[in-house]
């Protein structure tokens, strides 16, 4: 047990010295300084309105955001296939 806690605290590290991991967290304090579209975005939740919702879809910096966290997304998903199969290995050789 301890040492997949220190295999899983050294995937951690691993995954936040990773070039997609600092873009995104570089992206979303570039998001969070733009104050125009965290209203709109706001604004948005509160309403639904579509044209808010449009306006806020062709912001080329909320696009760009959105990409790096979808690729993020498949790369979570990856890990977490990876950690099923380990745990699955775990249960049959019980």
């Amino acid at each position: 047990m301890e040492e997949l806690i220190e295999k899983m605290e050294n995937l951690k590290d691993r995954i936040s010295k990773m070039d997609k991991v600092k873009e995104y967290l570089k992206k979303k304090e570039e998001i969070k300084k733009n104050k125009e579209l965290l209203k709109d975005i706001e604004e948005y939740h509160h309403t639904g309105k579509e044209s808010l919702k449009k306006k806020i879809i062709m912001n080329q910096e909320y696009r760009d955001y959105k990409k790096i966290e979808t690729d993020l997304n498949f790369i979570i998903l990856e890990i977490n296939q990876q950690l099923k199969k380990i745990q699955n290995k775990g249960q049959c050789e019980k």
